[in-house]
C-alpha cells in the first residue's frame, strides 16, 4: 500500500484487531500483549499516523507505519528464524552428541550412514533416543518462541472451542487428504522414517508396541501443532490470517527435507489452519492432525506389509468417503446457526511486502538455505 494512502487512513492495529472465533479473553489478552511498549514482538499503533517505535535502548524514534510494520516483521523473522535453526541443529547433530555420550558409558548404541542416519544397538535405547529426538526438535525451538516473546498462554494456546460443526467436516477432508495423499507419497516419503523403528519393537512384546504407537501417533503431533499453531502461529495473526497461514505452511513444508512430504504437509497445514481459525482452539489443529498421522500409520503398515487383505484396502479408502458424505448430510441438514465469519484485519504492508519482510532476515534465510540442501542431498543420497 502507498504510505500517502496508509497516512489518509489511520489504521488502529491493536484495537480495531478482532478475531470473531476468539473468545473475550483470548482478544483482551492479545490486545494487552500488545500494548506493551517494551515488546520488540508486537506491532502497534498510536493515534497518530507516525508511530513511535521504541528501540532496545528506549529511545524514541519516529517511523511510517509500514516502517513499523516491516521492522517488527524482520524481528519476528529472525526470532523464528533462529528457532527452525534449533529444530535442524537438534534433528541433524543431537543424536550424533548421544550416541557418542552413550558410546563413553559402553552403552550399546551405534548411528550408521547409510543414505540416510539409522540408530542400531539395543532397542530399548534405539527407541527412546528415535523418539526424544523427534520430540526435542519440535519441543525446544516452540519453547525458544514462547518464552522470548512471552506471549500470554491463553493466546499461545487457545482451547475453547467454537463451532464444532466446523470441526467435524474437518475431520473429512483431513482424511480425504490423508488418504490422497498419503498414497501418493508413501513410498518417497522421509517422514516416515519414524514409523519404520515399529519394526524393531514389535519383535519384543505388546507393550512396548503399544506406547511406541501412542507416542508417535498422539504425543507427536501435539507437539508439532505447539510448534507451527502455537505461538508462532498466534503471534503472526497480528499481521493478518493470511498471512499468518502462509508463513507458517511454508515453514511446515520447509522442515520436511523431501518434496513429496512437502506437498502433502503443505496442504495438511493449510487445512488445520483453517479449522483453527473458524473453530478458535488449538485442540482443533491437534486432532486433525493425530488424524493425519493416524492415517499415515495405517498406510505405512499397508505399504510395507506382506500380508495386506482386501477388507483393510477397502477400509482405509471407504471409510473417507463415507464419513465425509456424513459430514455433508450433518451440515446440510443441521438447523444451527451458521459459524461467524472470519474478519480481515488491515495493516499498512500488502501481503507479498509481509512475506519478503519475515524471510528475507538472515536467520530465516539461512535456514531456508540448509533446509534447500539437505533436500537435495537427501535426495542424491536415496
Amino acid at each position: 500500500m502507498p504510505e500517502e494512502t496508509a497516512l489518509k487512513k489511520v489504521i488502529d492495529v491493536v484495537e480495531d484487531f478482532c478475531c470473531p472465533n476468539q473468545t473475550a479473553d483470548y482478544q483482551n489478552a492479545y490486545r494487552s500483549w500488545r500494548r506493551k511498549k517494551q515488546n520488540p514482538y508486537a506491532f502497534r499503533f498510536t493515534k497518530n499516523p507516525k508511530e513511535t517505535a521504541f528501540a532496545e535502548s528506549q529511545a524514541a524514534a519516529v517511523q511510517s507505519p509500514a516502517q513499523t510494520e516491516q521492522n517488527v516483521l524482520h524481528k519476528i523473522g529472525r526470532l523464528v528464524g533462529y528457532a527452525m535453526i534449533c529444530y535442524l541443529i537438534v534433528e541433524n547433530i543431537f543424536d550424533k552428541l548421544i550416541v557418542m555420550l552413550m558410546q563413553m558409558l559402553h552403552l550399546h548404541i551405534e548411528l550408521v550412514f547409510s543414505g540416510e542416519s539409522r540408530l542400531y544397538g539395543d532397542e530399548n535405547l534405539v527407541f527412546w533416543v528415535a523418539f526424544g529426538i523427534q520430540f526435542l526438535k519440535y519441543l525446544l525451538p516452540a519453547l525458544l518462541l514462547q518464552i522470548t516473546t512471552k506471549l500470554p498462554f491463553q493466546v499461545s494456546v487457545p482451547l475453547k472451542l467454537r463451532n464444532p460443526r466446523k470441526l467435524f467436516s474437518g475431520f473429512a477432508l483431513v482424511m480425504l487428504l490423508s488418504t490422497g495423499l498419503g498414497m501418493l507419497s508413501a513410498p518417497m516419503s522421509l517422514d516416515l522414517e519414524k514409523y519404520r523403528l515399529m519394526s524393531s519393537t514389535t519383535d519384543t512384546g505388546s507393550n512396548r508396541m503399544i506406547i511406541y504407537i501412542l507416542m508417535t501417533i498422539f504425543v507427536l503431533p501435539l507437539i508439532t501443532e505447539l510448534l507451527l499453531h502455537g505461538c508462532m502461529f498466534q503471534v503472526l495473526r497480528q499481521f493478518g490470517d493470511v498471512f499468518a497461514i502462509a508463513s507458517t505452511a511454508i515453514l511446515a513444508a520447509a522442515l520436511t527435507h523431501n518434496i513429496f512430504d512437502a506437498l502433502r504437509i503443505g496442504l495438511i497445514h493449510l487445512t488445520i489452519s483453517y479449522y483453527l481459525i473458524h473453530t478458535g482452539s488449538f485442540w482443533s489443529a491437534a486432532c486433525l492432525r493425530i488424524v493425519h498421522e493416524i492415517y499415515m500409520f495405517v498406510i505405512f503398515y499397508i505399504e510395507t506389509s506382506d500380508n495386506i487383505s482386501t477388507h483393510e484396502w477397502w477400509l482405509i479408502m471407504l471409510l473417507p468417503c463415507i464419513f465425509s458424505a456424513g459430514a455433508v448430510l450433518y451440515l446440510l441438514f443441521s438447523k444451527n446457526k451458521q459459524p461467524e465469519k472470519t474478519e480481515q484485519n488491515l495493516t499498512y504492508l500488502n501481503i507479498r511486502e509481509k512475506i519478503e519482510a519475515f524471510f528475507t532476515v538472515m536467520p530465516m534465510v539461512s535456514f531456508l538455505i540448509c533446509s534447500v540442501l539437505l533436500l537435495v542431498i537427501t535426495a542424491m543420497l536415496t
